[in-house]
């Protein structure tokens, strides 16, 4: 079917195009939608970009850490997203295991303990919503490390380098925010 053809639909008074290739087929109507997938999700994160990036720019003229902080949290989520909740291999973690040779295998175990310890929990308020589950995957990502370096006399947050953790936080609580909305906007369970 041609993507110029329009369908009338008289309960809304709106048209709907067929033949769009995507669960989200039109977000005037909202006809056909279903619960976004792992797919559709990563399609809107990598779309961030183009507001990100400009963000981390401007940012980088006010305080250079939180704005490469910003921009690592964002492409952090690549490997790091709310769907670590789920039992089983969901697409962040796939590309965790595969693109990260040793660092994924071990952060892989990590979102494997996540996933059984919210498993009861997809889609609430503690592993959906954006800052909230941030800082609580964030914790688990990076909490041990942190302890055995501090114990070590290593410290990772001292000489200004909050404002790279804050930024890191803020960069992947947005990532996390485009995929709550598609989760809240679009329904499912």
């Amino acid at each position: 079917m041609s993507l110029s053809r329009l369908e009338e639909i008289p309960s809304k008074g709106l048209f709907h195009w067929i033949g769009m290739r995507t669960c989200l087929q039109c977000f005037i109507c909202q006809k056909n939608l279903e619960m976004p997938n792992g797919s559709t999700h990563y399609w809107y994160y990598k779309k961030g970009y183009f507001l990100e990036v400009p963000l981390s720019i401007g940012l980088s003229f006010v305080d250079w850490k939180f704005a490469l902080g910003n921009l690592a949290g964002y492409s952090f989520h690549r490997y790091c997203d709310p769907d670590w909740d789920l039992m089983g291999t969901n697409n962040s973690e796939g590309r965790m295991a595969n693109e990260l040779p040793v660092v994924g295998n071990i952060l892989f175990g990590v979102s494997s303990i996540y996933g059984s310890v919210f498993r009861r929990h997809h889609r609430s308020f503690l592993t959906h919503f954006p800052l909230v589950s941030t800082l609580i995957r964030l914790i688990f990502v990076f909490g041990i490390p942190f302890f055995l370096f501090d114990y070590f006399g290593i410290n990772l947050i001292g000489n200004g380098w909050i404002m790279f953790h804050l930024g890191f936080v803020a960069g992947l609580s947005q990532a996390d925010a485009i995929h709550w909305y598609l989760d809240k906007s679009f329904g499912g369970e």
